[in-house]
């Protein structure tokens, strides 16, 4: 059984090939040429839509390599990115071992089916990575300024009681710098 699973990987692999082409993935599937255009964001453009998203995932390893993803709101600021959290837990204690992380923003746009090509589907979307160092904030004030400042963006202007440093003690804030960043839309054939 183990031989057949191994082969039938192999087949899978050998069926499924793609090549890169400017602009676009294009994927040789069992009906033939199947295009996803994909337009690269500059900098700029993968920013703002950084900035622009409410929700991305984290992505950290431990010491010994292990992923672990989590979803999680998010504030984008003076180009990095912060998340509060409890002051315990799996994310953090990865963060301590191993500080390199990945961070994902994405929207999918629509889904494209084909009635005569199945392997023709599609998923129109955009997505940012950003990749980085993250630490954690010990200031309660720089804390309590930050948890304000997510507050506020998520609060969508209705009034809040603002974030005292004694209150921000009681969670962790966690800061990523970013070193790289990359954006692309999978989009619609012009």
């Amino acid at each position: 059984m183990h031989t057949n699973s191994i082969a039938l990987k192999i087949v899978r692999f050998k069926r499924k090939r793609q090549i890169r082409a400017p602009g676009c993935w294009i994927y040789l599937g069992f009906g033939g040429l199947i295009a996803m255009p994909t337009r690269w964001m500059s900098e700029k453009d993968a920013c703002a839509f950084l900035a622009a998203g409410a929700e991305g995932r984290l992505a950290t390893c431990n010491g010994a390599g292990e992923p672990y993803i989590t979803p999680l709101n998010f504030l984008y600021h003076e180009g990095k990115i912060y998340f509060h959290c409890k002051g315990t837990g799996r994310k953090l204690d990865n963060i301590a071992e191993n500080n390199r992380v990945c961070f994902e923003v994405s929207e999918v746009v629509k889904i494209t089916v084909s009635d005569d090509r199945p392997c023709a589907c599609s998923t129109r979307y955009a997505s940012v990575l950003a990749f980085g160092a993250a630490r954690v904030i010990s200031d309660n004030a720089e804390k309590a300024a930050l948890l304000n400042l997510l507050v506020e963006r998520f609060a969508a202007g209705k009034p809040f009681q603002p974030v005292t440093e004694k209150e921000a003690a009681g969670c962790a804030v966690v800061e990523i710098r970013i070193d790289e960043i990359s954006g692309k839309r999978n989009m619609d054939p012009e």
